[in-house]
């Protein structure tokens, strides 16, 4: 028997030192955490990843840059309003190996508005507790302020229009 209840996402992304974050992802009962280190932005790319889902393309994989190794997310559009997230691993950096040779740690399917605002929410909780100038002197590159600014854009006029695409 199918649950009711809705599903529930939420993504913790915390700045654990210098040049390095943790971000937790939690789905209804399932957990995972991936950590990532300065030598990529990825608050930035995850943002860039949650605007590509709202803007409706149909896939994206964003990594997480380890030493070594890496952590990506392959998110694939299923319908409108629905994607599928899976986080794999792998054990070396900058492979360029398809997603699926990746050792798969989470998946799970939610709306694209769901994966939006948990992403948006992350990074707004990650500057409040830094602010711009806190959060590049941890991670060594500015507080990706375009990107989130571009996803509350695009989360907000799909609040406006939720049965529209958005152009």
């Amino acid at each position: 028997m199918k649950s009711s209840a809705p599903n529930r996402l939420t993504i913790d992304y915390r700045l654990t030192g210098a040049g390095w974050a943790a971000c937790t992802i939690r789905f209804n009962e399932a957990a995972c955490e991936v950590t990532a280190s300065y030598l990529s932005d990825a608050l930035a790319k995850l943002l860039l990843g949650a605007l590509s889902v709202v803007a409706e393309l149909h896939s994206v994989s964003i990594g997480f840059d380890e030493e070594p190794g890496e952590f990506r997310w392959a998110i694939v559009r299923n319908d409108s309003d629905t994607v599928r997230v899976t986080i794999v691993s792998f054990p070396d950096s900058w492979m360029n190996l398809p997603d699926s040779s990746g050792e798969p740690l989470m998946s799970f399917e939610c709306s694209t508005v769901e994966f939006g605002r948990a992403v948006r929410d992350a990074a707004s909780r990650v500057l409040e507790k830094h602010g711009s100038d806190g959060y590049a002197e941890t991670w060594d590159m500015p507080f990706p302020v375009r990107e989130l600014a571009l996803l509350e854009s695009w989360l907000a006029a799909r609040d406006r229009t939720p049965s529209d695409p958005v152009h």
